[in-house]
Order: C-alpha cells, then sequence, then structure tokens
C-alpha cells in the first residue's frame, strides 16, 4: 500500500491567481452593473411609461401593487436567471480554468450580486402586490 499522505501539500497563496484577470472581472463587474440599473430603469419609465417623481414616494414604487405581470418583473426574472449562469459558470472555471481562484471568484460574486438583487427584488414585488 502507498501512503497518500507523501503526496499531500499545501499550496501558495497566489496559485491560481492574475492580477490581470482580477482587474477583467471588475470592469466586466462594473459594466454589468452599470448595464442592469440602467436596464431597470428604463423599462420602467419608458417600456411601463411610469413617472419619475411616483418611483421615489414610498418605501417601494407605488407600481409595484399592481396585480398584473410587468415588463420589469420578466425583466428580473431574466436578471435571476443570468445571475445563474454566472454562478454556473463559476463551477465550470474552478474546475477547468486557466487561473481558477480568480475567475471562479469573479464569476461567482457577479452572480451572487445579480440572483440576489433580482431575488430582493422581486420578494419586494411580492410583498407589495400581497399587502398593497
Amino acid at each position: 500500500m502507498s501512503d497518500l499522505s507523501t503526496l499531500e501539500h499545501p499550496i501558495s497563496r497566489m496559485a491560481g491567481t492574475s492580477f490581470s484577470r482580477e482587474r477583467r472581472w471588475g470592469m466586466i463587474g462594473g459594466i454589468i452593473g452599470a448595464i442592469v440599473g440602467a436596464g431597470g430603469f428604463l423599462i420602467a419609465s419608458l417600456i411601463q411609461g411610469e413617472p419619475w417623481r411616483e418611483m421615489a414616494r414610498s418605501p417601494y414604487p407605488l407600481f409595484f401593487s399592481r396585480r398584473e405581470l410587468m415588463p420589469l418583473d420578466l425583466y428580473f426574472v431574466a436578471l435571476l436567471i443570468s445571475g445563474a449562469v454566472f454562478l454556473a459558470l463559476a463551477l465550470f472555471f474552478a474546475r477547468i480554468g486557466r487561473y481558477p481562484r480568480t475567475d471562479a471568484f469573479g464569476a461567482i460574486l457577479v452572480g451572487f450580486v445579480l440572483s440576489c438583487l433580482a431575488g430582493v427584488i422581486l420578494f419586494l414585488r411580492l410583498f407589495a402586490v400581497l399587502h398593497g
């Protein structure tokens, strides 16, 4: 029998990381964040035709309490799905990526932020419909 403990050894803290990839994931996250924020605002104001002043009067916009499926709901469902895609991409990068720590963490962070944002807003919308 061979002793497997001789094969175990700790790796360095910097193994699997790349500073240029970290900057790239920072740019990707910033660009996606700006697109998501502007997209949500444009869908609410241009497609649904909601007035800007109505959006800031209460803890949530008054149109959240409507009992109908709105384009903004579909937008946030698509955002939730795209967050899940980034999270699945993180698994891929963790196993096959050239810099697994950097790429997996970047994809996890983007996917987590997108999923959480969409989930919280959809939950707030559900709360407004039920209690509004």
